[in-house]
Order: C-alpha cells, then structure tokens, then sequence
C-alpha cells in the first residue's frame, strides 16, 4: 500500500494511515486503500481484530485533505462517481466480520472523528481532542452523522457540529465517543489486552455478533426480538457453539474451531 500500512500483528490486523506530514488527511488514495484493507481484515484467515491508527503521535486523523490543490478532495462531488467513497468506507467498517477498534493516538477531526464513531471499540490518549469543525468552513459533517447518531446523543452531535469546538478526552469518554482514555505511554499495552480479551472468545460468536447487533441496533424493538430468536438457534448449532458447550462441561478452555 501507498499512504496506508497493512501490518499483521498475531491476531490482528493493523491499518496505519501513514501520512504524519499531512496530518494524516483523507483523500481518494488513502480511502482506497483504507477499504481495502477493511475488506482484507474480514478474509484473512486467523484474524480476529482490526486496529485503525494514524502514524505519529499528534494527530489521529484530520479528516479530509482540504487544501485548494489537493487530489482527490472527498468533498468534491463527482456527478459520475455513484458513492462518496466516505459511504464505501463506512459500510465496510459496519460489514467487517472481525471486531474494528480505534487506536485514538491523536486528535481526531471531521472525518477522523467519523472513523473513531464508526468502529466498535475507541481507546484514545488522554491529550487527544476530538470534533468536527466542518461548520467554520460553511460545511457540515454530513457523512459522518450516521456514526456519530449511533455512539452520541442527537444533542451532543448538534452541540459539536454546530459549534466546531472539539472536546476533551475525558468528555469524549464521557458522552461516548471514547470508549476509554488512557496515558499515551499506556496506549498499545490496553490495545493489547483488549484484543488478547476479544481472542478468547469463539471467532463465529463474535461474527454472528457483529452482525447481529449492528442489525438489531436499526429495528424497532419487538422486530429486533423477532430477529434474535430467529438466529440464535443458527449459532447454537455452530461448530464454536457445540465445542464451548462441551468444553464448559468438562471444565476445561474451549478449542475454537473457526478462525
């Protein structure tokens, strides 16, 4: 890959948007490869987390890459082009079968801060800022609302779109859009335990999980009730399933079937 580093790491998956001089912006070249990589991470065999990240230790992601003479604008509308490749980045992100966490090195802004909404888990550094500023350059984060509706409340969204001001760490965890800060220094050793924790689980729990949350997330509640015991009975029957049970019962850890 060009601008975005692809490392396998045991487990999991690591994608490193590595473009520290440019503040790790997104442009067309960069989203492409970031779906990409999303794509890959759900056909590797053995992985079982992906890590989304920017290089250095400053800035996360700023967002998209704005400057007059840049290539590739995600903000200009191509009348030829069916989807923003925003939306492509985003629906592989919600269909990834593994489990997406943030790695929130830097502030994150615009839609870096999106990239932080849509993934499952968000740790950050505890300097890190985050907000969407689209608003002081006559636009607004359009794109990234459906993420940021799915971990804020309808007023915090409104409160950081309208305003552009971005909040603290510490906020972030506190309304959401973090799902823990950390010391910087502390950053990769809670990443680990996190994804070491998430590997212990059955790999097929954690796909048929996914799918289902992020499915039931957008039912009404009876219709959500109806899906879930239309497919629990499907997981119950699954490889992982029959050997958890049966590992349960002799008291010893589970041999994961699936990888």
């Amino acid at each position: 890959m060009g601008e975005v580093r692809l490392e396998q790491r045991g487990a999991v998956l690591w994608l490193v948007i590595d473009r520290e001089e440019k503040r790790n912006a997104l442009d067309d070249a960069v989203l492409a490869e970031l779906i990409a990589g999303v794509e890959e991470a759900g056909r590797r065999e053995g992985v079982r987390a992906l890590v989304l990240t920017g290089a250095g230790g400053k800035v996360f992601c700023a967002g998209g890459n704005l400057k007059s003479d840049a290539d590739g604008d995600p903000f200009r509308v191509d009348p030829n082009r069916l989807d923003n490749p925003v939306a492509i980045l985003l629906r592989a992100l919600e269909n990834c079968p593994v489990a997406t966490i943030a790695r929130v090195n830097g502030h994150a802004l615009g839609g870096g801060f999106g990239l932080v909404c849509a993934c499952d888990f968000a740790i950050g550094a505890d300097h890190v800022r985050l907000g969407t500023p689209e608003v002081t350059l006559g636009l607004f984060p359009l794109m990234i609302l459906p993420s940021m509706l799915r971990v804020l409340s309808r007023r915090d969204v409104m409160r950081l779109s309208a305003t552009g001001k971005p909040v603290s760490a510490a906020e972030g965890v506190a309304i959401g859009a973090l799902s823990e800060a950390v010391p910087a220094a502390d950053l990769d050793a809670r990443i680990d335990e996190l994804v070491a924790t998430l590997s212990g689980g059955a790999p097929t729990a954690m796909r048929f999980g996914r799918r289902a949350l992020n499915t039931i997330a957008e039912m009404p509640y009876l219709d959500g009730v109806e899906y879930a015991q239309r497919v629990l009975p499907l997981l119950a029957r699954t490889d992982d399933a029959v050997e958890g049970f049966k590992a349960f019962n002799e008291r010893r850890q589970p041999r994961w079937v699936a990888s």
